[in-house]
C-alpha cells in the first residue's frame, strides 16, 4: 500500500537569489529523487507566502517519505519544509467511522 504526501517547502534565502540569476527547474530533483525512493512524483507547484513549493508525491511507505525529508534537508536547499499525510475521501470516510467504533475506548487526561 502506498502513502500520498504533500511536502511543502520554504528555500533558504541564499538559494532563492541565486534562483534569480540561474532559474532552476526544482521538479526536476523531484523527478529524479522520489523515484530512488520508488515512489512517484504527481505535482509540483510553485507557491507564494510561507512556502515556496508544494509537491504531491506518492511513495511505498513514511519511512521512505522521511528519507526524502532527511535529504531535502542535507542538501541544505532548503530553510524548513512541511510533510502532510493525504488521504482520499473515501479513506477520510473509513477513518472516521472506525474512530466512531472505538470512542468508547479512549478517554482524554486531566
Amino acid at each position: 500500500m502506498t502513502v500520498l504526501v504533500a511536502m511543502l517547502i520554504k528555500y533558504e534565502n541564499d538559494k532563492k537569489a541565486k534562483m534569480l540569476d540561474t532559474p532552476s527547474d526544482r521538479a526536476e530533483v523531484a523527478r529524479n529523487a522520489v523515484p530512488a525512493m520508488g515512489g512517484k512524483l504527481l505535482h509540483a507547484y510553485g507557491t507564494c507566502g510561507e512556502y515556496d513549493m508544494m509537491f504531491i508525491y506518492e511513495m511505498p511507505d513514511m519511512a521512505s517519505v522521511a528519507a526524502n525529508m532527511h535529504l531535502a534537508e542535507a542538501s541544505g536547499m532548503c530553510q524548513y519544509h512541511k510533510v502532510i499525510p493525504l488521504f482520499t475521501n473515501e479513506e477520510f470516510i473509513d477513518s472516521q467511522k472506525r474512530a466512531g467504533k472505538l470512542r468508547d475506548s479512549y478517554v482524554a487526561m486531566d
